[in-house]
Parts: C-alpha cells; structure tokens; sequence
C-alpha cells in the first residue's frame, strides 16, 4: 500500500511507530520493543538536547555512580554490573577517565589489575545529575498518571531482572 505525501499523517513520532507497527505487525499485534526503542530514543534525544535540560551522558551516570557506591570495583565487576561487554565498559570507564570523572590506580593485591574511583569533579556531577533528573523525567513522564509512571517502572524493573537470569543462562 502506497501513500501520497499529502495523504501521510502530521509528522509525529506516534504516528511514525504506529506505521512502522503496521508495517512489521500485519495481523496488527502489539510490537512492544518498538515502543520500547522509541520511548529509549525519547529518553537519549532529551539527555543529549542540552538547552533548557543540560547535557546528561549516560556514562557519565553509571560509571561515576556505581563507583561512588563500590568504590575500587574492577573493570569486569564494572562491566557485569552495567551489562555491557568488557570493552563497551573499557570505552566508558576511559571516557570518563578522559573527562575527569574517574580515576583508576593499581591493584595493591595484583598489580596487573587496576581499580576504579569516581573523583571529586565525578562526585560533584553526579550531583548535577540529581538535580537535573526530575526536569527529564517530568518532561518524558508528566502525561502518565502517578499509577501508570508506577507501572512502568515495576514492568521496566521486571523486565530487566529477567534478562539478568536469561543472560546468566547463555
């Protein structure tokens, strides 16, 4: 089926996933991991915008804030804990090595091996950060109820647990 332009809906998001929906979905089935990778889309566009949001990098959380609670993890303790490959984790903990975020120093017990800390300009960040979040998330969030931001959040916790027990079977 082909569309004119003039016949094609107002540009919008919503409208674009609903056609891409139809387009992969013939019987018309929910297809949740596009709205998923769209919402996620949302969420990255916000972060990277700036303007009257600043900048947020998502690295720039994860890494600094799971050091500031486990200061000294290891690189692969790091990875594990982000999910993420070993060397996705490498490109990130240099990042923010790079940015002054963190800093590593060598293991005492094994000096092949090197720990991680988040720094004072890592720790004040993260402050930035917290204080930034609640514009993003009003911004992303503001039209679903309280309920449904709840329910979200209890589908999207559920949703990773469960790909943390799938991931530990591979």
């Amino acid at each position: 089926m082909t569309h004119r332009r003039n016949d094609l809906p107002q540009r919008h998001i919503y409208a674009g996933v609903r056609l891409i929906e139809r387009a992969i979905s013939p019987q018309g089935a929910p297809v949740i991991g596009l709205h998923l990778f769209m919402a996620f889309g949302m969420l990255a566009r916000s972060m990277a915008r700036g303007g009257r949001f600043a900048v947020i990098k998502p690295a720039a959380i994860g890494v600094p804030a799971l050091l500031k609670v486990h200061p000294g993890l290891s690189q692969t303790e790091l990875a594990d804990l982000l999910g993420v490959e070993r060397m996705t984790a490498g490109m990130q903990v240099e990042r923010c090595v790079r940015s002054g975020l963190v800093r590593r120093e060598r293991s005492v017990t094994d000096r092949r091996k090197y720990r991680l800390y988040v720094t004072a300009k890592g720790l004040a960040n993260l402050q930035r950060i917290a204080s930034l979040i609640p514009l993003h998330e009003r911004y992303l969030f503001g039209k679903l109820s309280r309920p449904d931001q709840a329910t979200l959040y209890r589908v999207l916790r559920k949703l990773i647990q469960g790909s943390d027990r799938s991931s530990s079977k591979a």
